[in-house]
């Protein structure tokens, strides 16, 4: 080993830890707000289940994302918020660990002549990316499985980024526990899965040897992931109901998604999203050039089977979230695009610096008003009813009970509450009316009308907006009922 090898690995190893200690800090900002609807969902979900494998075999709905209800379940019902958000917490400092070392590991196996130091740059770039996301630090810091299951993608991407070299047998072993966690934490992982079938499918090692290598290789590698994912497929995600949820047009999900990832206002969403499909392929076509598997890899993982499902009209329901594994490989590929420019030179290398600030620099106001918004203000909107009204049993109803009742009867029941406040659902608002009417408005969503009516046409004058950040939540406006005399 080269002497200067290990004082190198040495600094890389320094700085990677000190990124991922920063961020996991900033990714605590989310973990302390009120739990919003699919959060208490889950916590209900799994309230009645006896055993750990009824997760799988009684909780048939979409909302059940089961390594995360198993975290639930492991817990007290009730209790502080940061409790049920910890899983997803650690998976989120780990992801910010495992993009840094696939950085490193991508440019390493892309450019092998160019050095520790070049790799140990590409690696450091991928994880402040990474970091910085706040798509990743949004949804690491929420109870529910998107970032155990982009940490167990990360995980399978270093140890498909292992294949075909001396003593990957180990990795094999790596990539199926990856593969078996993050499919346990959510499908979104099963694009890796498949991507990394492909890749092995078209790689070089087809050509090193002969056919019955190449299969034996294929099936090492994939045949253990490919059957635990088609069982998993006909056994549980075939028989899951969905919850629901709004019709959001494909192309205003897909530019929201590169927003939160490169820390751009929502408003200019379009914009991010032209940025990410230019270092998508330009990225993927350097990589072509190197490597036509690893190619096959990103543009199957990050674009092609993401989309399938909604331009096929196979999904309906879209979110950001649902295309977090394609926000997690475009960052990998911006920290390769980030590496190859800083070793272009002084000017490039300031481009790179910039570029970095101004992730940066929008990703930290998404995360502030993460930390000063939450995911909506609902124990707030609460104390603030219970504060204003003299009744001794305060009555409450909203535009959606769906939405709202479950909300609403959590956070009575565990701020204490619960004997205050009632909720009337829509359809039993007695012809007197109820004192408060809530109005939930989600991203994106009309400003609150200055007055609304209830059922039986009640006027209620709008009293207060608690409001909340994106991407998970939703405002509460709130209102209180007029007299005949204040109409």
């Amino acid at each position: 080993m080269d002497p200067r090898a290990q004082p190198e690995r040495s600094r890389f190893t320094l700085w990677l830890a000190l990124i991922v200690a920063v961020f996991a800090a900033v990714r605590w900002v989310g973990m302390t707000c009120d739990l919003w609807l699919d959060e208490i969902w889950s916590l209900g979900l799994v309230r009645d289940v006896k055993a750990p494998w009824e997760i799988l075999t009684r909780v048939l709905h979409d909302n059940n994302h089961p390594l995360n209800s198993l975290w639930l379940w492991l817990l007290p019902p009730t209790g502080p918020a940061w409790t049920f958000r910890f899983l997803s917490w650690v998976a989120g400092a780990l992801t910010v660990l495992l993009a840094g070392l696939v950085g490193r590991r991508l440019f390493t196996r892309l450019h092998p002549d160019a050095g520790g130091a070049a790799a140990d740059v590409a690696g450091l770039i991928t994880a402040v990316l990474a970091g910085s996301c706040h798509l990743l630090g949004h949804y690491a810091s929420e109870a529910r499985g998107y970032a155990p299951a982009v940490a167990a993608a990360l995980l399978a991407v270093l140890a498909l980024l292992h294949r075909g070299e001396r003593g990957s047998g180990r990795w094999v072993v790596v990539y199926a526990l990856a593969a078996i966690v993050g499919l346990l934490a959510h499908l979104v992982t099963a694009f890796v899965l498949v991507a990394g079938f492909a890749w092995t499918l078209v790689g070089p090692g087809w050509k090193r040897g002969t056919w019955r290598a190449g299969l034996k290789d294929l099936l090492a590698w994939h045949g253990g992931p490919g059957v635990l994912l088609a069982a998993y497929y006909v056994g549980f995600v075939r028989r899951l109901s969905i919850g629901g949820g709004p019709d959001n047009p494909l192309l205003g999900v897909l530019g929201d998604t590169a927003a939160f990832t490169f820390g751009v206002p929502a408003a200019a969403g379009l914009l991010a999203l032209a940025v990410a499909l230019l270092i998508t392929v330009v990225s993927v076509a350097w990589i072509a050039r190197r490597d036509r598997g690893l190619a096959v890899f990103f543009l199957l993982g990050a674009v092609v089977l993401p989309l399938l499902g909604p331009v096929l009209g196979r999904f309906q329901l879209l979110f950001p979230r649902y295309f977090i594994i394609s926000a997690t490989l475009v960052v990998m590929l911006a920290g390769y695009v980030g590496a190859r420019a800083w070793r272009a030179g002084f000017s490039a290398r300031l481009a790179v610096v910039v570029a970095l600030a101004l992730v940066l620099a929008g990703n930290a106001g998404h995360s502030l008003r993460l930390a000063y918004d939450g995911r909506g203000q609902y124990r707030a909107a609460l104390q603030f009813m219970a504060d204003a009204s003299a009744a001794p049993v305060v009555a409450v109803t909203a535009d959606a009970d769906f939405r709202n009742r479950p909300v609403l009867g959590y956070h009575a029941a565990t701020s204490g509450l619960g004997r205050r406040v009632r909720y009337v659902p829509e359809d039993r608002v007695p012809r007197a009316g109820v004192e408060w009417f809530l109005v939930h408005r989600l991203d994106g969503g009309p400003p609150p009308a200055e007055v609304v009516t209830d059922r039986w046409g009640h006027a209620y004058q709008l009293a207060k907006v608690f409001p909340h950040a994106p991407l998970s939540g939703w405002d509460w406006a709130v209102y209180r009922r007029l007299g005949p005399q204040e109409r």
